[in-house]
């Protein structure tokens, strides 16, 4: 274990010390130290996503686990593995590429984010249209608590259904709850075929439209996305785009590109590195407002600069917002039984009308998780409501 300089900053804030840990113990040593002084840990990862949150109430020890990596154990004829939190996804998506196969979670620039942080901050991409959550393709993963307890759930085998699911609860925690130091993962078999299609639209308005139309025909498509406004030039000439990604053996996928045309028109294929790009433009915007409402229901809400998820009902703003149309926004998604999160803003502005809305949960379920999991407070304290 080494102690470093302290240089990660959030939301103007910098550690007294960093910690760069090299094994599941040097997490436990951190936080039962910091869990007897009282100190405020922010556990990182990639840094991909670590500034959602709350204004942190302190921070004094930003707990590095990237140095905690590596593949623990694959079994290709089960379709799982077993890999190490600090594992970039890109380097579980190379382990992997020998045996076709694949951890279906897309994330923003993968080879910087963590399989650990990809799980505490429930990353959302197009993959969630036909692989639904992450927490879905987690069986099992060791944890250490606030109180520097060393916790193991779940198992790495896919029937595993004793005791509590907590390995599942730890997904979209954003490291308030326990550091992750390993996962078991399910995987998926690489298709014979992918291919991606584009269609330039007039509007968002006549995207969201048409995009409906394309998802009653509940066919089975591996993503879908509509990109607009200045953003969309990585699609066309026009300012909004829907993209269409098609997966499976390669007649299946021909008859997919026809039923899709039918309801968007010609559609030209687009590089495959189309939805990384899409991907990292949440990531990437000086500013990121995240609203999500129920699959399905309409939202009348055409910002400029977006991207949007239909059938998963999550849009991406990527224009600086006021205040006010953040909480006009914010009454919309919540009217639908939706909700609003600040993913990347000005700290002043998250202080100001708050990071993630009205509780969707009981505060004194939260309050008494917390209580049992970091009973002192340790980790990322004013993170989460």
């Amino acid at each position: 274990m080494t102690v470093a300089a302290p240089p990660f900053e959030i939301d103007g804030l910098t550690p007294r010390e960093t910690v760069a840990a090299r094994s599941e113990a040097d997490v436990v040593d951190t936080l039962r130290a910091a869990n007897a002084d009282g100190s405020a840990v922010v556990v990182w990862g990639g840094g991909t996503r670590i500034g959602i949150g709350g204004p942190l109430e302190r921070y004094d020890v930003a707990l590095d686990l990237r140095g905690v990596s590596g593949i623990v154990a694959h079994e290709p004829a089960d379709l799982t593995v077993t890999v190490a939190a600090g594992t970039t996804v890109a380097d579980l998506a190379a382990a992997l590429a020998p045996h076709e196969q694949w951890w279906p979670v897309e994330v923003a620039h993968p080879q910087r984010a963590t399989i650990g942080g990809t799980i505490a901050s429930a990353v959302a991409g197009a993959s969630r249209l036909r692989y639904l959550h992450p927490r879905d393709w987690v069986i099992g993963a060791r944890a250490v608590l606030g109180d520097g307890s060393a916790t193991h759930a779940g198992g790495r085998v896919v029937k595993n259904a004793t005791g509590y699911d907590l390995a599942r609860m730890y997904c979209g925690s954003f490291g308030t709850l326990c550091a992750i130091t390993e996962v078991s993962l399910k995987l998926v078999p690489v298709a014979e075929r992918s291919l991606t299609l584009r269609a330039d639209v007039p509007d968002l308005s006549f995207a969201y439209q048409r995009a409906r139309e394309l998802l009653r025909l509940r066919l089975p498509l591996d993503g879908v996305a509509v990109v607009t406004g200045e953003t969309a030039s990585l699609g066309g000439p026009t300012w909004t785009s829907v993209f269409v990604r098609l997966a499976g053996n390669a007649a299946a996928v021909e008859r997919l590109r026809r039923s899709v045309e039918t309801v968007l028109g010609a559609m030209e294929e687009a590089p495959a590195d189309t939805w990384q790009r899409i991907a990292d433009l949440p990531a990437d915007a000086p500013m990121t407002v995240r609203a999500t409402w129920p699959a399905g229901e309409p939202l009348d809400v055409y910002p400029v600069n977006a991207v949007w998820y239909p059938g998963v009902e999550m849009l991406f703003t990527l224009d600086e917002r006021e205040p006010d149309d953040i909480r006009e926004l914010r009454g919309i998604a919540e009217g639908a039984s939706g909700a609003v999160v600040l993913e990347k803003a000005p700290v002043e502005l998250k202080r100001a009308i708050g990071t993630w809305g009205t509780p969707r949960a009981p505060a004194d379920i939260g309050r008494r998780l917390r209580a049992l999991f970091d009973p002192r407070g340790v980790l990322a304290p004013g993170r989460m409501p």
